[in-house]
C-alpha cells in the first residue's frame, strides 16, 4: 500500500478527493490530511508519506513553496498538484520544482484514478530498479569478498606469481603487506564440527582492528595479519585474543610470526605462524606459540641434513609411491644419525614431515586433519617412543595423502579421456584430426594426453582413431559402389595408399579381397 496525504486550506474539497475515489481498493492508503503546508511538513517529520496531493493556492505557505520544502526533506516523495486555469504560471514554477502530475479543479474522479495509477505503476518500476540495484551491489561485495579470501589463500600459500599478486594487491587494498607484516594463525579446536570459527571470526571482524586484514583459510583457521605493528604489539594482541575466546569457552591455539617484509615476506609470515602452531604437539594446545619459540625448539634438536622437501611434495602430488617411501626412509635416518635419544624430538620430527605432506592438500582446500581428524592426528603422534614408531606414523598419514591425490588424478584422468573421445566421435572423418589438434582444442598437454590415453585403452591415440575409421570404411566398402580413394577421403584418410596399409594391417584383407 502507498501511503497518501492531502493538503487542502478547504476540509470540502479534501472530503471530495478522499470519498470520491476507491484508495485501498487500489492499493492506496490516506494516512493522513494538512490544512496547511506547515501542518503537512510537521506531519511528514513523523510518518512515511509516499505521495502527496496539495491544492497549490494555500493562505500563508503556498502549494509551491510546501511542495520545495517537502522536496528538500524527501526528494523521493511524489506531488501532485490541484490547480485551477487561473493559476497557470503557478503550474509552471511547478514543474520546474518536479511535481509528477496536476488536477484541474473541480477534480475530476476519473482524472484521479489516471494520475494515481500512472504513479502507482512509476513507483513500483522504481522500486524494482532500486531492488535490483541493491541485489546487484550485494552480489558484487559478496564476490568480491570471495574473491578476496581466494586471491589471499593463494597469496600465502605462495601459489600466485608476484607480477599477479601485486596488481590484486592494490585492488584489495593489502598493498602494505608488502612494506612489513605480521602473521597470526588461529587455529580452533574442532571448528568445523562446532562452527566456532565462524563465532572467533566475527568477535574478530568487529574488533575492528587498525592496520590488519583477517581471513578464514579452509574453514578451520583464522588467519590475520597485521601491517604498521611491531611484533610486541602482535604477541600482546594473541595473548589477549587467546584470554577472551577462553572466556568465550573456545579452545584456541594461536601462532604468531616474526616481522617479514617484501613480497616473498608473506607467504613466509604465514609460514612462520603455521609452524609456531605445529610445535604444539610438543608445548601443548590452547596457547599462543610464537616463531621465535619454534626457533629455540629447532635449536635445540637441530639437523645440519635437510631433504630436498621441493622434491618431496613433488613425489607426493605425482603419486610417485616408492620415491615418497624413499624420502620417508631418509628423512628417518637422518633423525637416526641426530643419535637425540628424545622422544619430543621424534614427535617434533613426525610433525614436521606430516605437515609438510598435509601441505601438498591446500590446493584442494583442504588438509590432512580433513582426511584423519586433528585429535587423532596429535594422538598418534603423542605415542611417539622409538625412531620405528616415527617412521610407521609418518607413513600411516603420507599414505592417506597420497590416497587422496591418486583419487584426485584419476578423476582428472577420466574427464579428460571422455573430453577427447567426445572429440574424438564429433571430429572422426575430419582430416586434420590428430593428437596435437584434440591436445591444444581441450587446452591438454599432448603428452599427458597421449600418455593416459594408452595407460586406459591399451593403445596410442592414433591407432585408436585409425581403428575407428576402418570400422567406419568396412561398412561403407560392403554397401557402396564408391572407389577406394572415395572411402578413404569419406572416412578422414588424406592418402589412400595410407588407407589399404591400415586395413590390411587391421582387418588381415585388402580392400579389393574384402568386397569380393
Amino acid at each position: 500500500m502507498l501511503n497518501v496525504l492531502l493538503v487542502d486550506d478547504e476540509k470540502l474539497e479534501r472530503v471530495l478527493i478522499r470519498k470520491g475515489y476507491n484508495w485501498e481498493e487500489n492499493g492506496f492508503n490516506i494516512v493522513g490530511e494538512a490544512a496547511s503546508g506547515e501542518d503537512a511538513l510537521e506531519y511528514i517529520n513523523y510518518h512515511n508519506v509516499d505521495i502527496v496531493i496539495t491544492d497549490i493556492n494555500m493562505p500563508g505557505m503556498d502549494g509551491l513553496q510546501f511542495t520545495e520544502k517537502l522536496l528538500q526533506k524527501n526528494p523521493k516523495c511524489r506531488v501532485v498538484i490541484v490547480t485551477g486555469f487561473r493559476e497557470f504560471e503557478y503550474a509552471r514554477k511547478a514543474i520546474k520544482l518536479g511535481v509528477d502530475e496536476f488536477l484541474l479543479k473541480p477534480v475530476n474522479i476519473k482524472e484521479i484514478s489516471e494520475v494515481m495509477t500512472k504513479i502507482k505503476t512509476e513507483i513500483a518500476k522504481v522500486n524494482e530498479e532500486e531492488s535490483k540495484v541493491a541485489k546487484l551491489k550485494e552480489s558484487a561485495e559478496r564476490n568480491y569478498d570471495i574473491l578476496r579470501e581466494s586471491f589471499l589463500l593463494r597469496l600465502v600459500e605462495n601459489r600466485i606469481g608476484e607480477e599477479e599478486a601485486t596488481k590484486k594487491l592494490e585492488t584489495y587494498n593489502c598493498s602494505d603487506l608488502v612494506d612489513g607484516c605480521v602473521c597470526i594463525n588461529v587455529k580452533i579446536k574442532d571448528a568445523q564440527e562446532n562452527q566456532n570459527y565462524k563465532k572467533v571470526y566475527e568477535f574478530i571482524q568487529k574488533q575492528n582492528n587498525e592496520n590488519s586484514l583477517s581471513f578464514i583459510h579452509f574453514m578451520h583457521n583464522i588467519v590475520m595479519f597485521f601491517t604498521k605493528t611491531d611484533v610486541s604489539k602482535c604477541i600482546d594482541y594473541a595473548n589477549d585474543l587467546h584470554n577472551k575466546l577462553n572466556n568465550m569457552g573456545i579452545t584456541a591455539t594461536i601462532g604468531v610470526s616474526e616481522k617479514n617484509s617484501e613480497f616473498n615476506g608473506i607467504p613466509a609470515a604465514y609460514g612462520q605462524a603455521n609452524k609456531a602452531i605445529g610445535v604444539s604437539v610438543l608445548l601443548g594446545r590452547n596457547k599462543v606459540v610464537t616463531f621465535s619459540e619454534y626457533q629455540e625448539i629447532m635449536k635445540k634438536n637441530s639437523s645440519k641434513k635437510e631433504i630436498d622437501w621441493d622434491e618431496f611434495s613433488d613425489a607426493i602430488i605425482n603419486c610417485r609411491r616408492e620415491e615418497v617411501l624413499k624420502y620417508v626412509s631418509d628423512y628417518t635416518e637422518i633423525i637416526k644419525a641426530e643419535k637425540i635419544p628424545d622422544e619430543e624430538y621424534l614427535k617434533l620430527m613426525a610433525m614436521t614431515i606430516i605437515l609438510r605432506a598435509s601441505s601438498t592438500l591446500n590446493k584442494y582446500g583442504t588438509n590432512i586433519y580433513q582426511l584423519a581428524s586433528e585429535e587423532e592426528v596429535f594422538q598418534n603422534v603423542r605415542e611417539i617412543r622409538t625412531i620405528d614408531d616415527t617412521s610407521e606414523c609418518v607413513i600411516k598419514y603420507i599414505k592417506q595423502v597420497c590416497d587422496y591425490h591418486e583419487k584426485k588424478r584419476s578423476g582428472k584422468r577420466t574427464n579428460v579421456i571422455k573430453d577427447a573421445l567426445d572429440y574424438v566421435n564429433r571430429n572422426l572423418y575430419n582430416p586434420e584430426l590428430s593428437l596435437k589438434k584434440v591436445a591444444s582444442d581441450l587446452y591438454i598437454n599432448d603428452s599427458y594426453l597421449s600418455r593416459e590415453f594408452k595407460k586406459t585403452y591399451g593403445v596410442s591415440f592414433i591407432e585408436y582413431i585409425s581403428r575407428k575409421r576402418i570400422e567406419a570404411s568396412k561398412k561403407i566398402l560392403k554397401e557402396t559402389d564408391l572407389k577406394v580413394y572415395e572411402v578413404a577421403e569419406k572416412i578422414g584418410f588424406k592418402d589412400s595408399h595410407y588407407f589399404c596399409i591400415c586395413f590390411k594391417k587391421q582387418t588381415g584383407q585388402t580392400v579389393k579381397e574384402y568386397r569380393v
